[in-house]
């Protein structure tokens, strides 16, 4: 009886553990679990079988296997691209935009690039929609880097000559824009204005321009050469866009900006007050009603005008 016990136990420890072959050609042990078929032509046949009857995960192994044991052919390619589909399939985007980018690094000639790059485009806008999660406030992206980050430069690295160079610069420069990296997304939009004037997204990016250079100014207690920069880009995107819908808030961000400098100066003017520079007071209140009429501080540059002539007599 115990005789039997351990043959059982023998005969289905073969079939519970997967089997080896030695191989006189390679002096090595083979499982052919892990080894592919004989041509690459029929490894990648069996792999994509698996991917029409949406069995990813055995579809992305065997695609896996045609990598690595047949890296040069010509089937190659396609298997690398399918990896990424897999793992889109999967729901694991990033892993897929990293074989993405395997795909444009090692096959730059594959006829798959551009769907590639769409695929990475896509993934890059998924990250840049999807709200971080938070705890007690705190963003996970306050510690690492947002993965849209790195699949926008990726694509204007490997591709700039592509059309979704500028729109990967778009998003990028949104993105940075959001997490109040000003200069950055200042750069940004700059870069696609100058890189790539003729493209669909100059317009927006030449808002965004205007807008962040008007934000990054407020972080300053008081800068007159980025406030005017600021109102400048403002001015002139409002100029050319009258009847663009965000014309409104860029007027909003127009209007904060001249109340900042209408401020300065009549700021200015109280100093001058005070140190009985009556002259130079006016100038600067006249300055105050002439350039910021619509301020809160234009009448009240106008009643100290009135109320100085009045004391000092002053022309």
């Amino acid at each position: 009886m115990k005789k039997n016990i351990i043959f059982f136990c023998f005969l289905f420890s073969f079939n519970v553990y997967p089997f080896w072959i030695w191989s006189p050609k390679t002096q090595e042990w083979k499982n052919p679990k892990y080894s592919a078929l004989v041509t690459p032509y029929l490894q990648y046949r069996k792999a994509l079988k698996y991917f029409e009857e949406k069995n990813y995960f055995l579809a992305y192994k065997e695609f896996k296997k045609l990598i690595i044991h047949y890296p040069d052919s010509e089937d190659a390619a396609e298997s690398q691209f399918f990896i990424g589909r897999c793992l889109e399939e999967l729901r694991k985007p990033y892993q897929a935009f990293l074989e993405y980018d395997k795909l444009i690094t090692s096959y730059p000639n594959s006829k798959r690039i551009n769907e590639a790059l769409e695929r990475m485009c896509k993934i890059g806008e998924y990250f840049l929609n999807r709200k971080p999660k938070k705890w007690m406030g705190v963003s996970l992206y306050d510690f690492v880097e947002h993965p849209a980050i790195e699949i926008f430069r990726k694509i204007i690295e490997k591709a700039p000559y592509s059309s979704y160079a500028p729109k990967s610069l778009y998003s990028l420069g949104v993105l940075l824009f959001q997490l109040q990296r000003y200069e950055e997304a200042k750069g940004t939009f700059q870069k696609l204005i100058d890189d790539y004037p003729n493209s669909q997204w100059v317009n927006p990016a030449k808002y965004y321009l205007a807008i962040v250079t008007a934000k990054g100014s407020f972080g300053y207690e008081y800068d007159s050469s980025s406030i005017k920069e600021a109102t400048q880009k403002l001015e002139e995107f409002l100029e050319k866009n009258p009847q663009v819908k965000i014309s409104t808030q860029a007027n909003e961000y127009l209007r904060e900006l001249k109340s900042r400098e209408a401020k300065k100066n009549f700021e200015i003017a109280s100093f001058y007050e005070k140190q009985k520079k009556i002259k130079a007071a006016i100038f600067y209140y006249q300055s105050v009603l002439r350039n910021y009429p619509e301020s809160e501080f234009a009448q009240k540059a106008k009643k100290k005008i009135k109320e100085l002539k009045k004391k000092y007599g002053a022309n």
